[in-house]
Order: structure tokens, then C-alpha cells, then sequence
């Protein structure tokens, strides 16, 4: 912990802020500070009733923390985890292992698995909008020589190779 200084170099007496993080770092008990901070500590401690009541308070923190139980430690968890750990970590100068290549085209026909869904659906919905497209009747409107307004409708057929090759649907097309 950083102590502030004065403008001439030399130490100040504790903030209020310095002790809270001594507080929360250390707890309560004087015995615990550091050294070299226990000195300012006191003193902010002897001259401020905000202090007092705030070691109080981490007092009161520390006792209700004293009466837990322990935690329990079994050894081969312990063991797991380090084990887990140190599998983890790179060792300088020990290349990784390969997968065979049969783990990796499971790897790779897993990944698959989750791109077929979505490019079905939307195969799906392109052959739903061709569709639509094809039987819904198309109006074209425009305006002819000397203002007249032309409309024509192509009328939906009842299977779709008659409403796509009718010559009026091939015409219609190309308006």
C-alpha cells in the first residue's frame, strides 16, 4: 500500500481511504498490518472516531469470518485440478500431438451438423418464394402512347410447368 506525500517529500498521516483498504486487506487486528503502515494506522486510530468505528465494524467482519468451518480439502481433488492445469500449460519445446484423422473428420462432420439445419431452411424458403412468385398473378401497368394505360393479367394455372411455359406467362415476364 502507498502512502501519500506532502509537497516537501515526506510522509503524510493516513487517509481515511488508505486505512478502509488496510482494513480490507488486512482485517482488523493491528498484528496483522504491515510494519511500516502500523505506526500511521494507530495514530489515525487514536485521533479519529470514524477510524474506530470502522476497525469495529471490520472487527465484527473478521469474528463472523473466524466462526466458519474450514474448507474441506480432499487431496485428489487437489490433485485434479493441478494435474488439469499443468495439461493445459505449454512445455517449451514439446510439440502438441496430432489428432488422427479419423477424430479429426468426426471434428469436422460434428461442425457440419450444425450448418445442414440452416442451409435447409433456407433452401426452404427460396423454393417457397420461387414458388409464390410463379403462381401469384402478375398485373402490369404502364402508361401506352398519348397517356392510354395498359393492364394485363396473367392468371394462375394449376400446375406449375403450364403457369411458367404459357406464352403469356413467358410474355408477361419480359414487360
Amino acid at each position: 500500500m502507498r502512502e501519500p506525500t506532502n509537497e516537501a517529500g515526506g510522509k503524510t498521516a493516513m487517509g481515511m481511504a488508505a486505512f478502509q483498504a488496510l482494513l480490507e486487506q488486512y482485517g482488523a487486528e493491528p498484528r496483522r498490518w504491515p510494519e511500516d503502515v502500523r505506526a500511521d494506522a494507530q495514530l489515525l486510530l487514536a485521533n479519529s472516531p470514524q477510524a474506530r468505528m470502522q476497525q469495529q465494524q471490520a472487527a465484527m467482519l473478521d469474528a463472523m469470518l473466524d466462526r466458519l468451518d474450514p474448507p474441506l480439502i480432499m487431496d485428489e481433488r487437489v490433485a485434479r485440478v493441478v494435474a488439469g492445469a499443468l495439461q493445459d500449460l505449454p512445455v517449451p519445446g514439446l510439440a502438441r500431438r496430432r489428432d488422427p484423422f479419423l477424430q479429426r473428420a468426426l471434428a469436422m462432420l460434428r461442425g457440419w451438423g450444425q450448418i445442414v439445419p440452416r442451409a435447409a431452411g433456407l433452401a426452404a424458403c427460396t423454393a417457397a418464394g420461387i414458388l409464390v412468385g410463379a403462381f401469384t398473378p402478375v398485373t402490369a401497368t404502364g402508361a401506352g402512347k398519348g397517356g392510354e394505360v395498359a393492364a394485363t393479367a396473367v392468371t394462375a394455372a394449376s400446375d406449375l410447368p403450364s403457369a411458367l411455359l404459357t406464352p403469356s406467362a413467358l410474355e408477361s415476364l419480359f414487360q
